[in-house]
Parts: C-alpha cells; structure tokens; sequence
C-alpha cells in the first residue's frame, strides 16, 4: 500500500470515527464546519439570495435549522491535511480560479464551463467561461442550466436514506415489496439497487432500447416501457459491480409506492427549497425556469444535440428519469454537495450508510469502477490527491462532477456542455489545487 493510500485510508477512517463522537463535540464541530450551507443558499424563513457574478466571493449567513434539513453536527473539522492550513476565498484565490477555470475551457476546446467552489466557511466563489450556446451566440452565466446527468443520483439516495429514517422504506426490503412485477425482484434489494450490486441491466446497454432513443429524439419513454425492455439479469445479485442507470429508474417507482408522492415534490420539499437550491429541476416532472446551455458533440465538425423542451434531448432524459434528469447550476450543486456530505442532511447513521463503499470495494479494477468503490449513490475517489466524496454525470453533451474533499471541507463542481469533457473529475483537480493553494 503506498503512502497516499495509507494517508486516505487514515482520513476515511478518522471521519467515521468522528461521527460516532458528534454528540460529545457539537461544539468544535459547528466551529469547524463553518457556516451552514449559504451562498445561493438562504437561512429558513429569508429571500433566497441570488447567484453572484462570475469571480465574486459571497459571505453566508450563520448555521439555522431548516424545515426538512437535520442539522447533524459530523466532526469532520477534527480531520486535517498534514501541514495544510484552511482554504478561504479572498480576491487572489478568486482569481486564480477563474483563470484555472479558463484555462480548462480552452485547453479542452469546450463550448463553455461553469464551476464553483465553496469554502469551509460557507463562501461559494462562482465562475464561467465560454458559451451556453452557439448560435445564437450566447455566453454562459451563472444561472445557466446544464444537464448534470448521474448527479441526479445523489439526491434519490439522500431521499431513500431519509425514507430509511423515518421507517418507510428498509435498505435490505426486497424489490418485490414495491415493485414486484420486476424480474427476479424477490432476490434483489434496495441496498443493491443504490450500489449498483443488483446485476440488472443498464438501459443505455440494452441495444435496441439505445437505438430507438437516438432515432427519436422527441419521443416521451415511461418508466414502465423502459423497464419492459431491460430483460434478463446480467448477473446475480450482490456477486458484481455494474453500473445500471435501470436501477435507480426502479428506485424512482419505489418511492412513488412507498410514500404515494413524486420523487421531485419530495426531493424539493426535504433538500431544494430548505437550502434555497432555485436553480435545481427535474425536467421529467417540474417546469424548468431559467437559461439553459445545450450540449455539444463532436461528429466531424461540432455540432448540438436535437434541442427541444429538455436537455439534452426528450427521449434520453424521460428514459433515464430519476438516474439522470436533474439540470442545475454549480452554485447550487457546491450547496447540495456540502449540506450532504457535511453533515447538514442526514442523520449520523444515514451518512455512515451513504459513503460505505466496503460492499463494493472488492470490486476495484473492474473496468465501470471509478475510484476506490461505490456506496449509496456515492463514488469515493481522489481529487489532487485528496480523499473525495461526491458523483460524476453525464448525459449527452454534457459532463460534470460534483466533489467534497473532507479534508479541507472544501466541495468543487465542474459542469461543462461538452461530450468530450469526458474527465472532469481532472477538471476538480485543478480548481481544487487552486482553491487551496497548492
């Protein structure tokens, strides 16, 4: 084992410890965390504050409990990187990420970038390069929408871990308790279905499904069509790793039966509206306001996805549902990335939960696998060298990823409208080297 392997094992493992102190270092805790999640974020009961400008620091309000956000204190400021001191935004960090942030626009020839960053004490620096879209011209902004694909995933494995909470939904229940027409349900659970273990097939992977949602671009799928489409399991439960878009589609139609509501009424209910997340909509099941980018492929010479009343096209975002239909903004994701993985949504057993990769783990080397393995609608991985907890998306034209290194209580998002950005976790490298000053 090398020495940064040594070093994020020993973060990983000081973190859960911690946890199991949060009562007895509340105090220490809110200190080191810093403020609750603020920026375009808004204490309860307040006007939501608007976006900043591009490069603009903004300062958060203090820590205020929010109907449906527990605030649970996780000890993750008694975690330290050797020798560092905290990451804070003043004007030469501002700076230096906008000019990190421009030089991976050009480096990559992307259409347009859009990233932010939060600080451990709750500032957010925002900033944008290159267009929303070409023609007709239109430069991105911070309140452009792009496509943030797999990042949808994060907040359907928050809401089921606050569902496990309340007693409504069991994390090993059998999917045959909820949707029992499914193949093999019986033998495949909810656990599974979050950390990708169950072996059911990836809808993307489904060869005539893909193809007749390429041909079709306009076309309306339901999560009943695309489930009667996947078919066999391709492995037995629990016995592989394998990244299934279908899985979280099934867990879309577990919550609707379990609590009778819309995953998108109670995804804004619990988490958006408490943390003044405006600019966040699943565009499967809400009306979506604000400027969207689109996403751009390269086939000889570049050119833009089928454009029509969602990005970045009908067919792939209705099939893939609540695996990957969710648009936002960096802003709001740098919000949700450290309310969730900060401590300020889940309970201290939900998190623990969340970012429990030992199910996967011994799965590392296996060609879907990112990083160091996979919990909850969560992958642990590296970001300039540092322990990272957070998701990757992607949908056509678009790529983004959405990372909280615990370490420095610092989270960083990337959104690109790319299809070629197809790295951008190495896009948070260099914004997080950035941010700290490394």
């Amino acid at each position: 084992m090398t020495t940064a392997d040594n070093d994020r094992r020993t973060q990983r493992i000081c973190l859960r410890i911690g946890r199991s102190a949060a009562a007895i270092l509340l105090a220490a805790t809110i200190a080191a965390c810093g403020s609750a999640p603020s920026g375009s974020a808004s204490a309860a009961g307040s006007t939501p504050v608007a976006p900043t400008p591009a490069s603009t620091p903004t300062t958060p309000q203090a820590p205020t409990p929010t109907p449906g956000i527990s605030i649970v204190p996780v000890p993750v400021g008694q975690v330290a990187a050797p020798g560092s001191a905290a990451a804070r935004l003043d004007d030469a960090t501002a700076a230096a990420l906008q000019t990190a942030l421009d030089g991976l626009r050009s480096a990559g020839k992307y259409p347009g970038a859009s990233a932010a960053v939060m600080f451990p004490d709750g500032s957010i620096w925002s900033g944008v390069s290159g267009q929303a879209m070409y023609s007709p011209s239109t430069p991105l902004t911070p309140d452009t929408l792009l496509s943030v694909g797999s990042i949808t995933k994060t907040f359907v494995a928050a809401l089921i871990s606050r569902l496990v909470e309340a007693g409504t939904i069991g994390l090993d229940d059998p999917l045959s308790k909820y949707v029992p027409t499914f193949t093999n349900a019986s033998k495949i659970t909810i656990r599974q279905l979050l950390d990708h273990t169950s072996g059911i097939r990836d809808l993307f992977k489904v060869k005539a499904m893909n193809s007749a949602i390429l041909a079709n671009p306009g076309a309306t799928w339901t999560a009943d069509k695309v489930l009667a489409q996947i078919g066999s399991q391709l492995y037995a439960p629990g016995s592989h790793y394998y990244y299934s878009n279908t899985e979280y589609v099934l867990l879309g139609k577990v919550i609707e039966k379990a609590t009778g509501k819309s995953v998108s009424s109670q995804i804004r209910t619990d988490f958006l509206t408490p943390l003044g997340m405006t600019h966040t909509f699943m565009q499967t099941e809400e009306q979506v306001t604000g400027p969207e980018a689109h996403g751009y492929m390269r086939k000889g010479s570049t050119v833009t996805n089928a454009a029509g009343k969602m990005i970045p096209f009908t067919s792939e975002v209705t099939a893939v549902g609540p695996a990957g239909a969710y648009v936002s903004t960096a802003s709001d994701l740098a919000v949700w990335a450290n309310a969730l993985y900060g401590g300020y949504v889940l309970d201290e057993a939900g998190l623990a939960s969340m970012v429990d990769i030992s199910a996967t783990a011994r799965f590392v080397g296996h060609t879907q696998m990112f990083g160091a393995g996979y919990g909850l609608g969560f992958e642990e991985s590296t970001v300039d060298g540092q322990l990272a907890w957070g998701h990757r998306g992607h949908l056509d034209g678009f790529w983004s990823a959405m990372e909280y290194l615990p370490a420095y209580h610092l989270t960083v998002v990337i959104l690109t409208n790319a299809e070629w950005a197809n790295h951008p976790e190495t896009a948070a490298a260099a914004l997080a080297k950035a941010a700290i000053g490394r």
